[in-house]
């Protein structure tokens, strides 16, 4: 009886249209107008890039009564000419494999100007933004920057990356590793990490960058710097031939400055601080000055550790996921543009973070 007085409150009429409308013939509304007063005006017979190869497609094709346009349900004058499916498997190919753009064209038969158009549709249609896990978050970060060329015009990457779960946090492109980059990134990094910020690990950066940047943006974070890129450093700018007349000095020095960073406890290390301090008028050499300096003024940060021993003394964990970048482009064809930089660094680290989320 219920049932019977709700199907009396609906007109007949505009029952019957609306029923003819949804189940049979199927009415497309009008992609200009909006209007439901449209009819099936035959079909366009193409032919489409799939997975498959070359596949015959029919699209049905209607007309607006109200406006005169003729449209089908991708759109008035859109005509798909290859599938989703097969831009999405390019694109996926192209970011995470080790082939080249080149590879990628004869491999699917495809232009490479449509494969960096389908990258940017993709990049910008398709949800690439990172969710950091705050459950696999330990509050210890490295950071580090990686240099990359787009037509000659240096640009700089900074990556973060969690020091105990490996998962990847942050990511910038800019146009040069200084303060003011560095400062910016860091800024996006304490805004997005969900929980606090206990150590960040990093080396010095381009022109010390990060050492007075991370002090400003986060003053009371601990900050460790790499002990192995400071000991490659010093085995580096210290000659180690033995026609240098320097040759015993060097290697004193040397000695001395591998036992202050490397010690097991601060009063050891102390102790060969003031070893170092102790012979330095011994150190004649302009270079042996320079790490002299160094190893005094920079000594709170390469020895952070004997306070916080939660903290790494290396970024082998940022240094490994930058690696997995220079494979990668060491196979492509350079950057065009600075908008293909921007689409593949983009999609490459939400690919990347996706490998590392377990």
């Amino acid at each position: 009886m219920c049932l019977e007085g709700h199907i009396r409150l609906v007109d007949k009429g505009s029952y019957d249209r609306l029923y003819l409308c949804h189940e049979y013939n199927e009415k497309k509304r009008c992609s200009e107008c909006g209007s439901l007063d449209t009819k099936k005006n035959g079909f366009i017979y193409s032919r489409i890039f799939t997975l498959r190869g070359s596949v015959k497609r029919r699209t049905q094709r209607y007309y607006c009564h109200e406006c005169g346009t003729s449209f089908t349900h991708f759109g008035k004058d859109r005509r798909k000419k290859t599938s989703d499916d097969l831009k999405q498997k390019v694109v996926f190919d192209y970011v995470r494999s080790k082939s080249s753009l080149q590879d990628i064209r004869r491999r699917y038969g495809v232009s490479r100007s449509a494969i960096l158009n389908w990258l940017h549709s993709i990049s910008t249609t398709r949800d690439l933004g990172i969710r950091i896990d705050a459950s696999r978050c330990s509050g210890i970060i490295e950071i580090d920057g990686k240099e990359l060329k787009v037509k000659g015009k240096k640009r700089t990457v900074f990556l973060s990356i969690d020091a105990k779960t490996k998962q990847p946090l942050t990511l910038m492109v800019c146009e040069g590793e200084n303060k003011e980059s560095a400062e910016q990134f860091l800024k996006n990094l304490k805004n997005l990490y969900p929980r606090e910020i206990r150590g960040i690990v990093s080396d010095f950066g381009r022109g010390k960058c990060f050492l007075g940047v991370v002090k400003k943006v986060l003053p009371h974070v601990p900050h460790q710097i790499c002990l192995v890129h400071f000991n490659r450093y010093v085995w580096l700018f210290i000659p180690r031939t033995k026609r240098s007349k320097f040759y015993l000095r060097n290697q004193l020095l040397k000695y001395l400055i591998k036992n202050v960073v490397k010690s097991s406890t601060r009063e050891e290390s102390l102790f060969w601080l003031e070893k170092v301090n102790h012979f330095k008028p011994f150190f004649r050499a302009s270079y042996h000055k320079r790490f002299i300096r160094s190893i005094n003024k920079n000594y709170d940060a390469l020895t952070k550790f004997f306070d916080y021993d939660f903290l790494n003394t290396n970024t082998n964990i940022v240094e490994n996921m930058i690696r997995q970048l220079e494979r990668k482009l060491k196979n492509l064809d350079g950057f065009k543009s600075d908008k293909n930089l921007d689409c593949f660094l983009n999609f490459w680290f939400k690919c990347y973070h996706e490998n590392n989320s377990y």
